[in-house]
């Protein structure tokens, strides 16, 4: 309890000492852990002030696709409606989301399968396949991807089918792809 209650105290008081000095990133603690901590929690990013509180460089997508595909085998799933795009890393066009700040990324998709049907869907970087959802036939079906990649600045991420496959969606976006930088 007593743990808990220091926790939560030292965490309130990098909250209050974050917002207090978001503008500047000019830390006037002296020589203590809490310093050390709050430094870090408001890292410069160079010219560009706060990397913490700079939220306009944070590269993050999502899109869904908004009726019916058929796709031939390894073909890229087209998610066409983009509801969010900073940074226009993803591109509705190809389906590609080209990554426009190199660092740790957590992707995701969800897709469905047409009704009664199998579908097999795979996240790709580059060139190479990292993870995969089987949806065996039966009635309308979801599979999730999800991964954290280490990616470098033009490297390219997409959602593909396995084979010659059907992935469902309607005006109630059941099909989505969505990927955003959480580390540099």
């Amino acid at each position: 309890m007593k743990l808990t209650i220091m926790y939560s105290i030292s965490v309130l008081t990098l909250v209050l000492c974050g917002e207090m000095i978001k503008g500047s990133c000019d830390v006037k603690l002296e020589g203590s852990l809490l310093k050390d901590l709050v430094e870090m929690l408001v890292k410069k990013d160079s010219d560009k002030g706060c990397a913490l509180f700079n939220k306009k460089n944070i590269p993050a997508f999502s899109a869904v696709l908004t009726g019916t595909k058929s796709l031939s085998s390894n073909e890229i799933i087209k998610f066409d409606k983009v509801f969010t795009n900073k940074l226009n890393g993803y591109n509705p066009s190809t389906g590609i989301f080209t990554v426009p700040i190199a660092g740790v990324y957590q992707f995701s998709s969800v897709v469905m399968s047409d009704n009664g049907k199998y579908l097999i869907a795979t996240l790709w970087h580059n060139n190479t396949r990292v993870s995969s959802v089987y949806i065996k036939g039966g009635a309308y079906q979801t599979g999730a991807l999800s991964m954290i990649l280490d990616v470098q600045k033009g490297d390219q991420v997409a959602v593909k089918v396995y084979k010659n496959y059907v992935v469902y969606s309607d005006s109630l976006n059941y099909s989505t792809f969505s990927g955003s930088l959480i580390s540099q």
